[in-house]
């Protein structure tokens, strides 16, 4: 497995390099692909390797960095391909010790997304975008008031994780989560690309146990994620129990019923052993009652599952922050039912960088 290219998925080509003007963007190529384009340029095939390890294992932004290889191949490199990685628009930090980072980036066609850099004590953690905006445009995220863009590419995704390592370094990045921008189960293909580079053990080599992907719930697209040879582990965000609420929460996954999500959910735990989060928001009068913990408790019945509170963070919707007795009251309940709960600070509100307020701002 050292290349970039994904695994059993029969609806994508396995090929990372797309066809047309980014031809010439080496974050396009995977290993075996870079070890090739070396053999017609005249070099010898572990130039290629050498040329992927610099990029996805030793971080560097620019070929001048590759100190290993030649003058004349690294002036060839230069003159006919590029290192296409994200311009670096805005970085804000928090100003706590332990405060998040957002970054602004512009992509190649001028297309901004957002990314944040999470650190604590027993990890450091990237929330990746992958579309340009969404177009889901549910009520409690200010992505969803941007609609859809366009989806990202893999190098793109791919290429703001490199951007960001370089920038925090020397702190190791050890988790990532596809929680930033955009739904990841509607960009499976390229998100499943990008997921291949962050776990090859040849280059960024992070554990499969340390990416996830969180979703508002698309059943077909779970099914298809279930069918993979290694899935990624998943974060499910359920908007409310009451299934006209969740409708007008979601107005495109509240199409698909509660039990049609808990189907695809039980398919996937079967299929793939991994443990499913439940990512239960909470704002004043939404989610905030102990009946609330008691009927999310029924609906997960035997499901393999950890449940996440989120607190909400002010952003679009016409919601307000809940009561912190009430979360905890929620909280108390489903522990006391039997649930794993994990209720965590919510991270980068001070820089409208947490949950659900990614815009591009």
């Amino acid at each position: 497995m050292s290349n970039c290219k994904l695994l059993s998925y029969p609806h994508n080509p396995l090929v990372l390099k797309p066809k047309g003007e980014n031809e010439n963007n080496l974050l396009s190529y995977s290993s075996e692909e870079l070890e090739s384009l070396m053999e017609r340029l005249g070099y010898r095939a572990f130039h290629g390797r050498q040329l992927y390890a610099w990029i996805y294992r030793k971080n560097a932004l620019s070929f001048d960095e590759m100190t290993d290889l030649s003058k004349n191949l690294r002036g060839e490199l230069k003159e006919s391909f590029l290192l296409g990685f994200p311009k670096v628009l805005k970085q804000v930090t928090g100003e706590r010790v332990d405060s998040a980072t957002k970054f602004l980036f512009e992509l190649q066609d001028g297309a901004r997304v957002e990314t944040v850099f999470i650190p604590a004590e027993d990890r450091n953690t990237v929330c990746l975008s992958c579309q340009v905006g969404c177009a889901f445009g549910c009520t409690f995220c200010a992505t969803g008031e941007m609609g859809l863009i366009r989806n990202m590419t893999a190098e793109e995704i791919i290429g703001t994780f490199l951007v960001v390592r370089a920038k925090v370094s020397p702190a190791r990045l050890s988790n990532v989560v596809f929680m930033g921008m955009g739904e990841p189960l509607v960009n499976l293909p390229q998100v499943m690309k990008a997921w291949q580079c962050l776990v090859d053990p040849d280059g960024i080599s992070l554990s499969h146990r340390k990416v996830t992907l969180s979703t508002i719930g698309i059943p077909k697209k779970i099914h298809e994620l279930a069918q993979l040879e290694y899935p990624p582990k998943l974060v499910v965000s359920i908007g409310s129990m009451d299934e006209e609420r969740r409708r007008q929460l979601l107005p495109i996954a509240g199409r698909y019923s509660l039990k049609e999500l808990h189907l695809s959910l039980e398919l996937y735990a079967l299929h793939t052993r991994n443990r499913i989060t439940i990512a239960f928001l909470i704002a004043e009068g939404l989610n905030d009652t102990v009946e609330d913990a008691r009927k999310l408790h029924r609906w997960i019945g035997s499901l393999p599952v950890k449940v996440n509170l989120l607190r909400y963070n002010e952003a679009s919707g016409g919601f307000s922050p809940p009561d912190e007795i009430k979360v905890e009251q929620v909280a108390a309940e489903l522990v006391r039912l039997g649930r794993t709960v994990v209720l965590r600070n919510s991270r980068g509100r001070d820089i409208s960088a947490a949950c659900g307020q990614l815009a591009t701002k």
